[in-house]
């Protein structure tokens, strides 16, 4: 008599965690009624486990694939960088205020470590470009020296993306949240 398959589980496991490690390019998930269990797939729909013979269950292999790389909001521009986003400081904060003019300034508020920073930089990039002469767009990092002066201003959530005009903050965005970026951008620019 043979074994209830739940009963198996453990030892499917760990057989696909042996096998996984031997063949580092493919892995296995196997789907049996409501339970998800990696296998080492011998043939199309088997599974073998030593000692037991071979199961017949729905399996689909993945390909191990290079983990997605985000730019870091920081990084040095590559070829395809527009290059119309400037970092700022706290030093400098005062200076590139008044510098701006009348145009809309949008100041984007990250962190190396933050995700949806990294993620909307590449969007920021197409706002540059597309509003090239209306909108000025910089970056603070909010770690380091410019503490004290993100701490003052209110940024408590990351991404924050606040907008000046006339040196008045006229807009905040707390989050990596187009539609509402793009909005404030169109009515003030």
């Amino acid at each position: 008599m043979m074994p209830p398959l739940a009963s198996l589980l453990p030892l499917l496991a760990l057989a696909a965690i042996l096998g996984y490690l031997a063949t580092p390019s493919r892995l296995s998930i196997g789907v049996t009624s409501r339970h998800v269990t990696p296998m080492v797939a011998t043939t199309p729909g088997r599974v073998a486990v030593r000692g037991i013979s071979p199961l017949t269950v729905s399996t689909r292999t993945f390909k191990r694939r290079p983990a997605f790389a985000v730019r870091a909001a920081d990084a040095a521009p590559d070829s395809a960088d527009s290059g119309l986003i400037r970092e700022v400081n706290a030093p400098e904060w005062d200076a590139m205020l008044r510098g701006v003019g009348n145009k809309l300034l949008m100041v984007d508020f990250y962190t190396d470590w933050c995700g949806p920073c990294k993620m909307i930089y590449p969007y920021l990039e197409e706002l540059a470009s597309e509003y090239e002469g209306k909108l000025e767009i910089v970056k603070m990092n909010c770690a380091g020296e410019n503490r004290e002066l993100v701490n003052s201003l209110g940024v408590r959530v990351l991404p924050t993306f606040i907008f000046y005009k006339n040196e008045k903050n006229i807009a905040t965005v707390k989050g990596a949240k187009r539609g509402d970026l793009k909005e404030i951008i169109e009515e003030n620019s």
